[in-house]
């Protein structure tokens, strides 16, 4: 029986899941990252490819925007099977040191969102998995120098910016970007007792003024494949870990 909003079965879906807002970024990583790659779902334009990269069968689904789309997605992949997850997506640089095209894995996320506390308290951190994170972490330096770690703020409020103060509060405390969805991911996956991280490209920086500036679209792009293929390697590296015979 397939699920309510992704019209998928549990064939459908491996353990192995990258998650990501845009249905645009879906097709991009199933055309041109995945062997065998074949939609499973497109109702309500939450399009889920699974494939192989190397040897590792993986879904890849979106999720939408914010918190409320993300937890149904997430759910419902949980129920098929998912067990790992990565986020990959775009973010706003808040560190005044991080520029278009770098990349940001998230250490942990500020639950600015309303839909998180029907899970678990607001005194609960929105943290990814350890070994996700670990491996997140070593994987991203064999792809680039420009990666920065560290906590990134999780929205709902997309056009409502950051004030002054609270933006001073933020580079202060080495925040290091702002999205819209990871501690949701995080939070749900803690309550439903599977394993989740977080990796952006930065599409602009919200402490300098530069909101997805022109002309860098080209930048963005190359760090969005970057985080990308960090993702898929760090799923690749956890299915071999996790099968060693």
């Amino acid at each position: 029986m397939s699920e309510f909003h992704i019209r998928c079965e549990r064939k459908d879906i491996p353990p192995y899941v990258i998650i990501v807002g845009n249905p645009d970024r879906a097709t991009r990583i199933s055309e041109n990252f995945l062997k065998e790659g074949k939609l499973i779902n497109s109702y309500r334009s939450l399009l889920t490819y699974t494939g192989y990269y190397k040897d590792l069968r993986v879904t890849v689904s979106t999720t939408g925007m914010g918190a409320p789309s993300t937890a149904i997605v997430l759910e419902e992949l949980i129920h098929l099977g998912g067990k790992v997850f990565i986020r990959v997506g775009s973010a706003g640089g808040i560190n005044p040191e991080i520029d278009v095209g770098d990349i940001v894995v998230a250490t942990g996320s500020i639950r600015d969102d309303g839909t998180t506390p029907k899970y678990l308290p607001l005194s609960f951190p929105a943290v990814p998995d350890f070994n996700v994170l670990s491996k997140l972490v070593k994987v991203s330096k064999e792809f680039s120098n420009r990666v920065f770690y560290g906590v990134v703020g999780s929205s709902d409020a997309f056009y409502i910016p950051y004030d002054d103060k609270t933006l001073k509060k933020l580079v202060e405390s080495n925040v290091q970007a702002v999205e819209m969805e990871s501690g949701c991911v995080f939070i749900v996956s803690q309550r439903r007792g599977v394993k989740s991280g977080a990796i952006f490209a930065i599409d602009g920086n919200v402490t300098l003024g530069k909101i997805k500036p022109k002309g860098t679209e080209e930048k963005y792009k190359e760090g969005e494949t970057i985080a990308i293929k960090i993702a898929l390697e760090t799923l690749l590296r956890m299915y071999h870990e996790e099968n060693k015979k």
